[in-house]
Parts: C-alpha cells; sequence; structure tokens
C-alpha cells in the first residue's frame, strides 16, 4: 500500500530533470485502469491534447452551451481539493516559482510551463506556455495561486495559440471551499502492476514542459476532475436533440445525466472515426486486444469478454472497469462502427461486479457507411 504525501513524493529533490519519466509516477494495472502513483486513489486518463480539446468542443455543440467555465471551475476545485486533502507542503516563503513539487507536477502532467510575469500592488500576473489546456491550466494554477496565499482571487486572462497570460486580483468575496470528492475511493490492492510497453517504448520527453508517445502531444486527466466536470454541466442542461442521440441507451433515469454522457460519448465517437483506425475482427476473442489498445492503453478501462449475439455483428462486452463510460462505451462503439462498416446501438446494463455493453445495427437505412 501506498503511504507517501502526494507532493511530498513526487520527486526525491536530489533528482535533476533529467531523471523525469512519467512511467514511475502512471502505473498501468490490470484491470485496464491507471493509477496516479503519488496518490493511492486516483485514477488518471492519458489523452492527447488535441484530442481532448476536440472532444470538449464536441460536447458543447451537442449540448449547444459554452462550458469553458464549467471546465476550469472542476479543474480548479479538483487541484484545490487534492491539496487539501494531501496536505500539500508549500515554500516557507510562500514563493509559487521556488514550489518545485508543484513545477515537477506540471511536468508529469505534460501541461506545459507557468512562470511570474510581473506584481504590482493590484495585479499578480503569470505566463503560461506551452500549455496543454487552456481551461484545465488556468484551473490548476489559480487553485495552487490561492493555496499558497491561502486567499481568494478575481482573474482572468488572454491568451494565444502557444501562451497565457493569468491576472490576478484580490477579492473580499467569498468562495466555498470544493465540496468532498467520492472519485478516490477505488480498490486497486486485488490488480497486478503491469507496463504498458507499448505505449512508453515510444516515448519521448521534451524541454518545453510537455511529453510525446509517437508524436502525440499528452496530458494528464483526473477521474476526479472528469466528474467534477460533469457535475458542472448538469445546472446548465437543457432538453435538446442531435443527431446519434438514439444511439445511446444509459438504463439511467436522469434524463439530464444520460444527455450528458450521449454527447460525450457520441464526441468520442466520431473522433475515433476520424481517426480512421483499422479494426479487423475474426473472432470474439480479437476484441480483448481491441481493449487493450484503445481503452486500456490510456486508462479508459479494459474489456473482459466479449460475446456474439448475432449474425449481423451484434455483440455484447463485459467492462471490469472504466475511468467514465462514456469515454469507454464511445470507443467501442466507434471500434465497432469501423469493424463492421455500419452506424450502431448501444445498450449499456451493469450488475455488482461488471458493466454489460450491448452494441448492435442501429437499422437506420439512412446510417453512412463507413
Amino acid at each position: 500500500m501506498i503511504t507517501m504525501s502526494w507532493f511530498s513524493n513526487i520527486i526525491n529533490n536530489k533528482h535533476k530533470t533529467k531523471d523525469f519519466n512519467p512511467s514511475k509516477r502512471w502505473i498501468h494495472f490490470s484491470n485496464g485502469l491507471i493509477l496516479d502513483e503519488a496518490d493511492n486513489h486516483q485514477s488518471i486518463w492519458i489523452t492527447d491534447s488535441n484530442w481532448f480539446e476536440k472532444w470538449f468542443f464536441g460536447v458543447e455543440e451537442r449540448l449547444g452551451l459554452i462550458l469553458g467555465k464549467r471546465l476550469i471551475q472542476a479543474s480548479s476545485d479538483s487541484f484545490e481539493y487534492s491539496l487539501i486533502f494531501n496536505k500539500a507542503q508549500i515554500p516557507k516563503n510562500k514563493d509559487i516559482g521556488s514550489w518545485k513539487e508543484l513545477h515537477e507536477d506540471w511536468m508529469y502532467r505534460s501541461f506545459g510551463k507557468f512562470s511570474l510575469y510581473s506584481v504590482d500592488s493590484k495585479t499578480t500576473k503569470f505566463l503560461i506556455t506551452n500549455y496543454a489546456n487552456l481551461y484545465i491550466t488556468i484551473g490548476y494554477l489559480s487553485s495552487a495561486f490561492e493555496y499558497i496565499n491561502g486567499a481568494r482571487y478575481k482573474f482572468h486572462w488572454n491568451d494565444s495559440e502557444t501562451s497565457i497570460l493569468l491576472i490576478f486580483e484580490p477579492t473580499n468575496q467569498f468562495f466555498p471551499y470544493p465540496s468532498k470528492s467520492n472519485n478516490f475511493d477505488y480498490n486497486f490492492s486485488d490488480f497486478k502492476k503491469t507496463h504498458n510497453s507499448e505505449l512508453w517504448d515510444m516515448l519521448s520527453i521534451e524541454d518545453d514542459g510537455a511529453w510525446y508517445v509517437q508524436n502525440s502531444r499528452k496530458m494528464i486527466v483526473s477521474r476526479d476532475l472528469f466528474f467534477r466536470f460533469e457535475e458542472q454541466c448538469m445546472p446548465s442542461l437543457k432538453k435538446i436533440d442531435f443527431v446519434g442521440l438514439s444511439n445511446y441507451d444509459w438504463g439511467i433515469k436522469d434524463e439530464l445525466k444520460s444527455l450528458w454522457w450521449s454527447a460525450s460519448a457520441d464526441s468520442a465517437r466520431e473522433l475515433f472515426i476520424a481517426s480512421s483506425y483499422h479494426i479487423l475482427i475474426r473472432e470474439d476473442s480479437d476484441w480483448k486486444k481491441v481493449g487493450q489498445k484503445h481503452l486500456s492503453m490510456y486508462g479508459l478501462g479494459n474489456i473482459t469478454h466479449a460475446e456474439s449475439v448475432d449474425k449481423s455483428g451484434g455483440i455484447i462486452f463485459q467492462l471490469e472497469t472504466s475511468f467514465h463510460l462514456s469515454l469507454s462505451c464511445g470507443i467501442l462503439l466507434a471500434c465497432w462502427e469501423r469493424a463492421y462498416g455500419m452506424k450502431g446501438k448501444l445498450i449499456l446494463n451493469s450488475d455488482k461486479n461488471y458493466f454489460f455493453v450491448k452494441i448492435s445495427n442501429s437499422l437506420d437505412d439512412l446510417n453512412p457507411q463507413y
């Protein structure tokens, strides 16, 4: 069992940047999830930064909403809760520039780099360069700045394609502390650590605060951040229809939550289809390899069993775990559509131990062929 403090053991002070290796912190497990080695209750998703941004825009488009501020709030709340929960130690001089563990944490998450830009009597400005995601990095840095100073700030920013100027101003407004998270309670003790050589053997580390896998800029999204983002979106949701909505049945009574899951899944499905991955299925057991390559490698879960249910490609997947079912199911639906060349319909069920995902032909005569 890992008992280390989250920040104090991210990296030994004697280590230098050249010793930095993200595979030592993000640990694959046999259940298809990836654990943050510095926090034994937190699972994470390794995603391509551009893919995440397109997925985010796809969710906005389907829901008819602008969700940037919701993602900032989710990011800020998630990181602030982690800092408080793990009792993160700060530099005695409260200088965020000398907070080595925070800078290293940004490197591990492949967020980019930040530095103090200027300070005057009214404002403090930070420059974020080579950022992975506009909203997530703003949320993380704002919560860290408030935590180290023990005060609340209002902020605004100016951004370009490569940098963000984040500007803080003191405020007397009251902002509550983030709510308790229920996303840290997954038990990994029953599962084995695995080494995903297919991912880490293709790792390259740059000097710009980022790391890449086969030229793909990666970034880390925690499960807590993702679920908080979903929760942040709920108050703004209204019933809306979009193409493909009827192809998802989550078995959820909450219609708005079901709508959000469908938007998330369909955005992921569309992006996977656009990537033109070749999915070759000769027999049901081949689906396990598909799950390992497109789900487990990035921490989204795993397929423990797959069984055909009809002669038209209909199949039921058994999933042991999932980072978030909307992502896992959206990608599985896309894999199925790539394999069989027709549009699919997804139905989710579950019992105490497993999730069951049934995918079959949507029977829509107007569906395009891939």
